[in-house]
């Protein structure tokens, strides 16, 4: 009998948890619309909406605008104004913490550097501002807490390295939520900013795209039939594409994001040439000036990047590859060429009908995408802290 019990308890959970992110993702949508999406029938939907209303996961948003005869249906939607989120956004130099709404809007904001700090300095800091803002907004109302940078998250959150923040094995999220007492999930940043692109965009062109950002290192997300593919890390910059290269942070030699970075590029451009040059802008004016030395630095970066490109095209042969500029924004070039040098590599038959989209993924793309990733965590079955019983 209790297995029983139990399994029941399962399924009631399952079909919560179902109608909420369906309406989390649908918003201003009604019962019927619901139960016809969900597979559940209007009985069922109507005490799942029931029971959502009265723990304020839902909000009642109007009535349908039909016109019919006949009694118009309650919209629903989630209630993003009841509840926060609170996301740390950190670099290699600065720390942004926001609280948002679930569905991203920034509602508060606050910030830090910590450039030159150990990790463990670092992570004091984020806490600090994270629990300030915590106290400031109201833990009670608060869901979870998103931590997301540049590089490698492994083991449930758990294992961390990343390159840009000079960090190995910072278990982040057992220390924030003993801090806390809050759900944590930390997250690649690159992840975060693939999602938010999708969701900006109404063309549909997620159903097999692979998305790179190319800053504070080089990612890479694989987004299938609108959702995330877990199963690739999201960090391209760390394969090997020169054999005989410099040491990686990682430790590897010739890491793609070891020999095709802006400090790479300009401490190369200045070695040789003797220019001494401090931001890929001024880089970018040396190759338009035609520098021998930077056109040859602009060649080898360009070519590194190429190999990168090709082998995620030869890998995943997506519809759509999207390259967030990053810390190219100010030397485009060394994108526009390593495409060109891209499509030279890859067997045609695989490049001729991939759309290339280069572009620029802003801040309130990325928390969108950040606050979308961090409730679809907190909201399913598989995770067991999820606010639904």
């Amino acid at each position: 009998m209790p297995k029983q019990v139990g399994n029941v308890r399962l399924m009631q959970k399952m079909n919560r948890l179902r109608v909420l992110n369906y309406i989390r993702r649908n918003p201003d949508t009604s019962r019927p619309v619901i139960s016809q999406h969900t597979g559940l029938s209007l009985a069922s939907i109507t005490n799942i909406t029931a029971y959502l209303l009265d723990i304020g996961m839902l909000t009642e948003s109007g009535i349908e605008p039909a016109n019919r005869v006949g009694r118009k249906t309650t919209l629903l939607r989630f209630s993003n104004d009841a509840h926060g989120l609170i996301i740390a956004s950190l670099t290699g130099t600065c720390a942004d913490i926001f609280y948002t709404t679930p569905d991203g809007k920034i509602i508060d904001s606050c910030s830090d550097s910590i450039k030159g700090m150990s990790s463990e300095m670092a992570i004091e800091c984020v806490l600090k501002l994270v629990c300030d803002l915590l106290n400031k907004r109201g833990k009670e109302r608060t869901l979870a807490i998103g931590i997301n940078f540049s590089g490698l998250v492994l083991g449930g959150s758990r294992f961390v390295v990343s390159s840009s923040m000079k960090w190995k094995e910072m278990d982040i999220k057992r220390l924030f939520e003993e801090k806390t007492g809050l759900p944590v999930f930390v997250e690649n940043i690159s992840r975060l900013k693939a999602v938010g692109y999708c969701i900006s965009r109404t063309d549909h062109s997620d159903h097999n795209l692979v998305f790179v950002d190319l800053e504070n290192g080089i990612g890479a997300v694989r987004i299938t039939e609108g959702a995330v593919c877990n199963s690739v890390l999201g960090e391209i910059g760390h394969t090997t594409v020169c054999k005989d290269g410099p040491e990686c942070f990682c430790g590897n030699k010739g890491c793609l994001e070891a020999v095709c970075s802006a400090e790479y590029l300009i401490k190369g451009f200045s070695d040789v040439s003797g220019n001494k040059v401090t931001s890929l802008s001024d880089f970018d004016l040396a190759c338009k000036s035609g520098n021998k030395d930077a056109l040859e630095a602009l060649d080898e970066c360009s070519s590194y990047l190429s190999i990168g490109l090709a082998n995620l095209i030869t890998l995943f042969n997506p519809a759509s590859l999207v390259i967030s500029k990053g810390q190219f924004s100010s030397c485009p070039s060394v994108i526009e060429k390593a495409v060109s040098l891209m499509k030279k590599r890859v067997y045609p038959a695989l490049i001729a009908d991939t759309d290339i989209c280069i572009t620029d993924v802003d801040l309130a793309q990325t928390i969108k995408g950040a606050a979308f990733e961090l409730c679809d965590r907190l909201f399913d079955i598989s995770y067991p802290g999820n606010p639904i019983e």
